[in-house]
């Protein structure tokens, strides 16, 4: 899968549909909490799954700012998803 940034694409791990359907509870949880704390864990998850280990993740997005990375890790959670933005149920 690939996601657009101000920089460039990035491509990242596909999940399956078993993966998608065992994270999408959490995501919907912690989107709705409004939690920050939660959401900053849920994306570093994110970014290992996106990324496959944690050094692929730094590497990958170390290039950016600490906005950039939240504003890209929101968008592979949402579309790994299948959400849209302002929308939990993706259509």
């Amino acid at each position: 899968m690939i996601i657009d940034t101000k920089k460039g694409s990035i491509e990242v791990a596909d999940i399956s549909h078993k993966e998608r359907r065992k994270l999408y509870l959490k995501v919907k949880t912690v989107f709705e909490s409004n939690d920050m704390e939660a959401l900053h864990d849920l994306q570093n998850e994110f970014g290992v799954i996106a990324f496959g280990s944690e050094d692929n993740f730094s590497k990958a997005l170390g290039e950016y700012s600490a906005v950039e990375e939240d504003e890209i890790l929101v968008s592979i959670i949402m579309r790994y998803m299948g959400m849209q933005s302002g929308n939990m149920t993706g259509d």
